[in-house]
């Protein structure tokens, strides 16, 4: 395990501030082991474990008993909370900082919306809402009285007072954005049609998870408290503002004209809501970056390659990765077949403002050089 000191942890900060502002010495990088997605079990206070259930309720998940579970496991050192306690808490990886965040594991923002929440042998998945989607809409935004958001902002509250110190805080707990929240409620099937044949119900849709996502938000930092005078981001980078972490994953399967007419106006009210904003796409998504460098209050573009494109793909993802360096931060995710190939990457790359993270495989990990710039896994005091 390894502690960093205070002048130590102050660097970093120092370089990611540069990192918004893509000033010098801004280029952050980590490196570690891609994991799948792992089941979890959700300890109860009477020290049963709930594993499946066709119902997920709020009252089934208990802030502390998972807090707990994580405070046991410290002492055996930031490699296994990688593995067990990722979706509470993650260890600080090369120039990323430890951070923890809501269970990652609930979709948080479909649940307030009133979509079922089912739990299937330790994996948490939301179903289409049971109704009409019209109830959503006379229904409107929920109120701040409702059960999953009193829960997510339980435990902004209690990760801040037990582990705080150790793991800063993020209010940026996977957050989808309003189109992927209207799929979400119709289902991707019906959500894809209802742009061609129904704008008018799909505004209407878009205006409330669009204000839901928005109230959840401000909620969020009502209770949030400041970390070294700044907030730590979704991907352990601190920001010296509240950050809002934006995604639109759904527009993968629309035309960028079709996203720019019908999702953008709602997105970049979810952008223009903090000072600062990062924006999630995939690679697949990469046809929508040249509308979203054009937003003047977006901060930066996150970009989880995956898969690793094929040769005749690479020429494009990188020129749309040079056209973002170009405009905008850019937050870099990639699950890599060698360290060459991720070498070449980052030749590739403008420098500034740009976070660097790669994946690999455990049989590829295991032939890297144990130096690997990145790689090393820490903890705060």
């Amino acid at each position: 395990m390894s502690l960093n000191s205070q002048a130590t942890v102050d660097a970093v900060i120092r370089r990611h501030r540069s990192f918004w502002t893509r000033g010098e010495d801004s280029l952050l990088r980590s490196t570690g082991i891609f994991l799948p997605s792992l089941p979890i079990a959700l300890p109860q206070s009477d020290w049963s474990v709930i594993t499946h259930t066709d119902c997920l309720t709020p009252d089934m998940v208990d802030p502390d008993a998972l807090i707990d579970e994580v405070e046991s496991r410290l002492g055996a050192g930031p490699a296994q909370l990688i593995s067990e306690g990722k979706y509470l808490v993650a260890p600080g990886i090369g120039d990323m900082l430890p951070r923890s965040q809501p269970l990652v594991k609930i979709p948080w923002l479909e649940a307030i919306l009133g979509c079922p929440i089912t739990m299937t042998e330790g994996h948490i998945w939301n179903e289409h809402y049971a109704g009409d989607p019209e109830e959503v809409i006379q229904r409107g935004a929920p109120s701040e009285s409702n059960a999953w958001l009193q829960l997510y902002l339980e435990f902004l509250r209690k990760l801040q007072e037990r582990l705080g110190e150790c793991f800063p805080v993020t209010a940026n707990t996977l957050f989808r954005g309003p189109s992927d929240l209207v799929a979400a409620v119709m289902g991707v099937q019906e959500a894809c049609m209802g742009w061609l044949d129904d704008p008018a119900l799909m505004a209407r849709l878009m205006r409330v998870c669009t204000d839901t996502l928005l109230m959840v938000v401000e909620a969020g930092y009502k209770v949030m408290q400041p970390y070294r005078g700044g907030y730590n981001c979704a991907w352990s980078i601190w920001s010296p503002a509240p950050v809002v972490r934006m995604q639109a994953d759904h527009s993968t399967l629309l035309s960028a004209r079709m996203y720019e007419r019908q999702i953008l106006p709602y997105d970049r009210e979810v952008v223009r809501s903090c000072p600062i904003s990062v924006f999630h796409i995939h690679n697949c998504g990469l046809h929508v970056a040249p509308i979203l460098v054009e937003i003047p209050e977006l901060d930066a573009i996150e970009v989880a390659v995956d898969p690793y494109p094929t040769p005749e793909r690479k020429p494009y993802e990188i020129e749309m990765l040079q056209l973002i360096l170009a405009h905008k931060s850019l937050i870099l995710d990639l699950s890599l077949p060698s360290l060459e190939e991720g070498e070449w990457v980052l030749e590739q790359l403008p420098q500034r403002g740009l976070s660097f993270n790669t994946w690999y495989e455990p049989p590829i990990w295991e032939t890297l050089p144990a130096e690997l710039p990145g790689s090393k896994l820490w903890l705060l005091k």
